[in-house]
Protein backbone atom coordinates (compact mmCIF):
# COMPACT_ATOMS: atom_id res chain seq x y z
CA UNK A 1 0.00 0.00 0.00
CA UNK A 2 1.24 3.45 -0.88
CA UNK A 3 0.18 6.85 0.43
CA UNK A 4 0.02 10.12 -1.45
CA UNK A 5 -2.19 13.17 -1.88
CA UNK A 6 -4.64 14.34 -4.52
CA UNK A 7 -6.31 17.58 -5.50
CA UNK A 8 -10.01 17.76 -4.63
CA UNK A 9 -12.74 19.37 -6.66
CA UNK A 10 -15.41 21.39 -4.95
CA UNK A 11 -18.45 19.39 -3.89
CA UNK A 12 -21.10 22.06 -4.35
CA UNK A 13 -24.53 20.70 -3.44
CA UNK A 14 -27.33 23.21 -3.96
CA UNK A 15 -30.17 21.00 -5.25
CA UNK A 16 -30.80 17.40 -4.18
CA UNK A 17 -33.24 15.04 -5.88
CA UNK A 18 -34.55 12.17 -3.77
CA UNK A 19 -36.43 9.44 -5.61
CA UNK A 20 -38.84 7.36 -3.54
CA UNK A 21 -41.14 4.41 -4.09
CA UNK A 22 -41.85 3.83 -0.37
CA UNK A 23 -39.69 0.69 -0.20
CA UNK A 24 -37.34 0.22 2.79
CA UNK A 25 -34.32 1.19 0.66
CA UNK A 26 -35.97 4.34 -0.66
CA UNK A 27 -37.05 5.24 2.88
CA UNK A 28 -33.39 5.23 3.89
CA UNK A 29 -32.60 7.26 0.79
CA UNK A 30 -35.31 9.77 1.72
CA UNK A 31 -33.91 10.12 5.23
CA UNK A 32 -30.31 10.61 4.16
CA UNK A 33 -31.26 12.83 1.21
CA UNK A 34 -33.28 15.23 3.34
CA UNK A 35 -30.60 15.39 6.04
CA UNK A 36 -27.89 15.89 3.42
CA UNK A 37 -29.83 18.73 1.80
CA UNK A 38 -30.37 20.35 5.19
CA UNK A 39 -26.67 20.07 6.07
CA UNK A 40 -25.71 21.78 2.79
CA UNK A 41 -28.56 24.33 2.97
CA UNK A 42 -29.68 22.89 -0.37
CA UNK A 43 -33.10 22.60 -1.96
CA UNK A 44 -34.55 19.10 -1.59
CA UNK A 45 -36.87 17.68 -4.25
CA UNK A 46 -38.70 14.45 -3.40
CA UNK A 47 -40.17 12.70 -6.42
CA UNK A 48 -42.43 9.70 -6.90
CA UNK A 49 -42.88 8.38 -10.44
CA UNK A 50 -46.02 6.63 -11.65
CA UNK A 51 -44.81 4.37 -14.50
CA UNK A 52 -47.57 5.26 -16.94
CA UNK A 53 -46.55 2.79 -19.66
CA UNK A 54 -46.77 -0.19 -17.30
CA UNK A 55 -50.17 0.74 -15.92
CA UNK A 56 -51.63 1.72 -19.29
CA UNK A 57 -51.02 -1.84 -20.46
CA UNK A 58 -53.56 -2.92 -17.84
CA UNK A 59 -55.96 -0.25 -19.05
CA UNK A 60 -56.81 3.41 -18.34
CA UNK A 61 -58.68 2.55 -15.16
CA UNK A 62 -55.63 0.85 -13.66
CA UNK A 63 -53.53 3.88 -14.50
CA UNK A 64 -55.97 6.33 -12.90
CA UNK A 65 -56.16 4.13 -9.79
CA UNK A 66 -52.35 3.99 -9.55
CA UNK A 67 -52.04 7.77 -9.92
CA UNK A 68 -54.70 8.38 -7.26
CA UNK A 69 -52.98 5.93 -4.90
CA UNK A 70 -49.65 7.70 -5.47
CA UNK A 71 -51.23 11.05 -4.58
CA UNK A 72 -52.63 9.61 -1.36
CA UNK A 73 -49.23 8.12 -0.52
CA UNK A 74 -47.56 11.51 -0.99
CA UNK A 75 -50.14 13.20 1.24
CA UNK A 76 -49.42 10.59 3.92
CA UNK A 77 -45.70 11.21 3.46
CA UNK A 78 -46.15 14.94 4.07
CA UNK A 79 -48.02 14.22 7.31
CA UNK A 80 -45.39 11.70 8.43
CA UNK A 81 -42.44 13.98 7.70
CA UNK A 82 -44.05 16.82 9.62
CA UNK A 83 -44.92 14.57 12.56
CA UNK A 84 -41.59 12.74 12.89
CA UNK A 85 -39.04 15.26 11.58
CA UNK A 86 -40.85 18.62 11.63
CA UNK A 87 -40.19 18.91 7.90
CA UNK A 88 -42.62 21.24 6.16
CA UNK A 89 -43.39 20.75 2.46
CA UNK A 90 -42.62 23.89 0.53
CA UNK A 91 -39.89 25.10 2.87
CA UNK A 92 -37.80 22.08 3.91
CA UNK A 93 -38.50 20.12 0.73
CA UNK A 94 -40.62 20.10 -2.42
CA UNK A 95 -42.80 17.16 -3.41
CA UNK A 96 -43.48 16.10 -7.00
CA UNK A 97 -45.52 13.36 -8.63
CA UNK A 98 -44.09 12.47 -12.05
CA UNK A 99 -45.54 10.26 -14.77
CA UNK A 100 -43.74 8.22 -17.42
CA UNK A 101 -40.71 5.96 -17.51
CA UNK A 102 -39.21 5.95 -14.03
CA UNK A 103 -35.52 6.41 -14.87
CA UNK A 104 -36.21 8.84 -17.72
CA UNK A 105 -38.55 10.91 -15.54
CA UNK A 106 -35.94 11.15 -12.78
CA UNK A 107 -33.17 12.15 -15.19
CA UNK A 108 -35.33 14.72 -16.99
CA UNK A 109 -36.43 16.26 -13.70
CA UNK A 110 -32.81 16.41 -12.52
CA UNK A 111 -31.89 18.35 -15.64
CA UNK A 112 -34.83 20.74 -15.35
CA UNK A 113 -34.11 21.57 -11.71
CA UNK A 114 -30.32 21.72 -12.11
CA UNK A 115 -29.86 18.96 -9.55
CA UNK A 116 -26.35 18.45 -8.13
CA UNK A 117 -26.93 15.05 -6.51
CA UNK A 118 -29.50 12.26 -6.90
CA UNK A 119 -30.22 10.03 -3.89
CA UNK A 120 -32.23 6.85 -4.38
CA UNK A 121 -32.66 3.29 -3.18
CA UNK A 122 -32.59 0.04 -5.11
CA UNK A 123 -34.37 -3.23 -4.43
CA UNK A 124 -31.22 -5.10 -5.42
CA UNK A 125 -32.83 -7.32 -8.03
CA UNK A 126 -30.21 -9.61 -9.53
CA UNK A 127 -29.80 -12.51 -11.93
CA UNK A 128 -32.56 -13.25 -14.42
CA UNK A 129 -34.99 -10.89 -12.70
CA UNK A 130 -32.66 -7.99 -13.27
CA UNK A 131 -31.97 -9.02 -16.87
CA UNK A 132 -35.67 -9.20 -17.67
CA UNK A 133 -36.94 -6.25 -15.66
CA UNK A 134 -33.90 -4.02 -15.70
CA UNK A 135 -32.85 -1.85 -12.80
CA UNK A 136 -34.17 1.67 -12.40
CA UNK A 137 -31.16 2.56 -10.25
CA UNK A 138 -28.70 1.37 -12.87
CA UNK A 139 -30.48 3.22 -15.67
CA UNK A 140 -30.33 6.35 -13.55
CA UNK A 141 -26.69 6.21 -12.51
CA UNK A 142 -25.51 5.21 -15.98
CA UNK A 143 -27.58 7.89 -17.65
CA UNK A 144 -26.85 10.65 -15.16
CA UNK A 145 -24.37 13.46 -15.75
CA UNK A 146 -24.31 14.20 -12.02
CA UNK A 147 -23.31 12.00 -9.06
CA UNK A 148 -25.87 9.49 -7.81
CA UNK A 149 -25.92 8.06 -4.29
CA UNK A 150 -27.62 4.67 -4.19
CA UNK A 151 -28.79 2.89 -1.04
CA UNK A 152 -28.89 -0.89 -1.54
CA UNK A 153 -30.84 -3.51 0.42
CA UNK A 154 -27.83 -4.47 2.59
CA UNK A 155 -27.10 -0.95 3.85
CA UNK A 156 -27.82 -0.65 7.58
CA UNK A 157 -26.20 2.65 8.51
CA UNK A 158 -26.76 4.95 5.56
CA UNK A 159 -26.53 8.09 7.70
CA UNK A 160 -22.80 7.48 8.19
CA UNK A 161 -22.40 8.68 4.60
CA UNK A 162 -23.53 12.18 5.63
CA UNK A 163 -20.07 12.82 7.10
CA UNK A 164 -18.05 9.75 6.11
CA UNK A 165 -14.95 8.88 8.12
CA UNK A 166 -13.72 6.35 5.57
CA UNK A 167 -14.21 6.69 1.80
CA UNK A 168 -13.21 3.96 -0.64
CA UNK A 169 -12.76 4.72 -4.34
CA UNK A 170 -12.79 1.80 -6.77
CA UNK A 171 -10.40 3.02 -9.47
CA UNK A 172 -9.91 1.50 -12.93
CA UNK A 173 -8.13 4.46 -14.63
CA UNK A 174 -11.07 5.44 -16.86
CA UNK A 175 -12.06 9.13 -17.20
CA UNK A 176 -15.07 8.45 -14.99
CA UNK A 177 -12.76 6.88 -12.40
CA UNK A 178 -10.64 10.03 -12.35
CA UNK A 179 -13.72 12.19 -11.81
CA UNK A 180 -14.83 9.85 -9.04
CA UNK A 181 -11.44 10.19 -7.34
CA UNK A 182 -11.59 13.96 -7.53
CA UNK A 183 -15.13 14.07 -6.19
CA UNK A 184 -14.19 11.73 -3.35
CA UNK A 185 -11.20 13.95 -2.60
CA UNK A 186 -13.52 16.91 -2.29
CA UNK A 187 -15.63 15.02 0.22
CA UNK A 188 -12.55 13.83 2.11
CA UNK A 189 -11.31 17.41 2.32
CA UNK A 190 -14.67 18.67 3.56
CA UNK A 191 -15.25 15.92 6.13
CA UNK A 192 -11.59 15.15 7.01
CA UNK A 193 -12.16 11.58 5.91
CA UNK A 194 -9.67 8.81 5.38
CA UNK A 195 -9.49 8.15 1.64
CA UNK A 196 -8.44 4.90 -0.04
CA UNK A 197 -7.99 4.34 -3.78
CA UNK A 198 -8.33 0.69 -4.73
CA UNK A 199 -7.44 -1.07 -7.97
CA UNK A 200 -8.24 -4.76 -8.45
CA UNK A 201 -6.03 -6.95 -10.62
CA UNK A 202 -7.27 -10.02 -12.47
CA UNK A 203 -5.64 -13.12 -10.90
CA UNK A 204 -5.57 -14.97 -14.23
CA UNK A 205 -3.57 -12.19 -15.83
CA UNK A 206 -1.23 -11.92 -12.87
CA UNK A 207 -0.48 -15.66 -12.62
CA UNK A 208 1.81 -15.54 -15.66
CA UNK A 209 3.61 -12.34 -14.74
CA UNK A 210 7.21 -12.94 -13.59
CA UNK A 211 7.65 -9.66 -11.71
CA UNK A 212 4.44 -9.16 -9.75
CA UNK A 213 5.86 -6.79 -7.08
CA UNK A 214 7.01 -4.43 -9.81
CA UNK A 215 3.58 -4.51 -11.44
CA UNK A 216 1.90 -3.71 -8.13
CA UNK A 217 4.31 -0.82 -7.60
CA UNK A 218 3.51 0.56 -11.06
CA UNK A 219 -0.22 0.34 -10.34
CA UNK A 220 0.28 2.19 -7.05
CA UNK A 221 2.16 4.90 -8.94
CA UNK A 222 -0.69 5.14 -11.45
CA UNK A 223 -3.14 5.49 -8.59
CA UNK A 224 -1.01 8.25 -7.10
CA UNK A 225 -0.98 10.02 -10.47
CA UNK A 226 -4.69 9.45 -11.15
CA UNK A 227 -5.99 12.84 -10.04
CA UNK A 228 -3.17 14.90 -11.58
CA UNK A 229 0.12 16.48 -10.61
CA UNK A 230 -0.98 18.90 -7.86
CA UNK A 231 -1.94 17.14 -4.63
CA UNK A 232 -3.34 18.29 -1.33
CA UNK A 233 -5.57 15.56 0.15
CA UNK A 234 -3.79 12.51 1.65
CA UNK A 235 -4.95 9.10 0.51
CA UNK A 236 -3.81 5.48 0.54
CA UNK A 237 -3.25 3.57 -2.70
CA UNK A 238 -4.18 -0.09 -2.45
CA UNK A 239 -3.78 -2.86 -5.03
CA UNK A 240 -5.52 -6.21 -4.58
CA UNK A 241 -5.75 -9.33 -6.73
CA UNK A 242 -9.04 -11.15 -7.12
CA UNK A 243 -12.49 -11.00 -8.63
CA UNK A 244 -13.61 -7.40 -8.97
CA UNK A 245 -16.94 -7.34 -7.15
CA UNK A 246 -16.13 -9.46 -4.07
CA UNK A 247 -12.70 -7.85 -3.70
CA UNK A 248 -14.12 -4.32 -3.70
CA UNK A 249 -16.86 -5.28 -1.26
CA UNK A 250 -14.42 -7.10 1.03
CA UNK A 251 -12.05 -4.13 1.05
CA UNK A 252 -14.92 -1.80 1.90
CA UNK A 253 -15.76 -4.01 4.89
CA UNK A 254 -12.12 -4.28 5.98
CA UNK A 255 -11.55 -0.53 6.14
CA UNK A 256 -15.02 0.17 7.54
CA UNK A 257 -16.00 2.30 4.55
CA UNK A 258 -18.93 4.63 5.15
CA UNK A 259 -19.13 5.43 1.44
CA UNK A 260 -17.97 3.64 -1.70
CA UNK A 261 -17.27 5.88 -4.70
CA UNK A 262 -16.74 4.67 -8.27
CA UNK A 263 -16.85 5.90 -11.82
CA UNK A 264 -19.35 4.34 -14.22
CA UNK A 265 -19.67 4.26 -17.98
CA UNK A 266 -22.87 5.34 -19.67
CA UNK A 267 -25.04 2.60 -21.10
CA UNK A 268 -25.95 1.76 -24.68
CA UNK A 269 -29.77 1.44 -24.62
CA UNK A 270 -29.92 -1.80 -26.60
CA UNK A 271 -27.34 -3.49 -24.36
CA UNK A 272 -27.73 -1.70 -21.05
CA UNK A 273 -29.32 -4.64 -19.26
CA UNK A 274 -26.50 -7.01 -20.07
CA UNK A 275 -23.25 -5.04 -20.31
CA UNK A 276 -20.83 -3.93 -17.57
CA UNK A 277 -22.56 -5.66 -14.65
CA UNK A 278 -19.93 -4.88 -12.01
CA UNK A 279 -21.23 -1.47 -10.96
CA UNK A 280 -24.78 -2.66 -10.36
CA UNK A 281 -23.63 -5.81 -8.57
CA UNK A 282 -21.53 -3.68 -6.24
CA UNK A 283 -24.42 -1.27 -5.61
CA UNK A 284 -26.89 -4.02 -4.78
CA UNK A 285 -24.48 -5.98 -2.52
CA UNK A 286 -22.69 -3.12 -0.76
CA UNK A 287 -23.11 -2.70 2.99
CA UNK A 288 -22.55 1.07 2.65
CA UNK A 289 -24.05 3.65 0.27
CA UNK A 290 -22.45 3.83 -3.17
CA UNK A 291 -21.78 7.11 -4.95
CA UNK A 292 -21.43 6.73 -8.71
CA UNK A 293 -19.88 9.39 -10.93
CA UNK A 294 -20.51 9.17 -14.66
CA UNK A 295 -18.29 9.93 -17.63
CA UNK A 296 -19.80 13.37 -18.17
CA UNK A 297 -20.16 14.37 -14.53
CA UNK A 298 -18.72 17.70 -13.50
Amino acid sequence: MATAQLTPIGVGIHNVLIATDFSSCSNQALDIGLKLAKAHLAQAYVVLVVPSDEFMIAGPEAYVAARDAARRDLECLKVELKKTCSYIEGSDYHLYLLEGGVAASILNFAQQKQIDLIVMGTHGRGGLGKALMGSVAEHVFRGSTIPVMTIGPHVKYALHALAPKNILVAADFTPASERAARYAAGMASEYRSKLTLLHVLNPKQMSHKPDQPRIVQEIEERLAALPGAERSVPFAARVETGRIVPTILQTAREIGADLLVMGVRSSIPALSRFMWPNAYEIVRASSCPVLTVGESAE
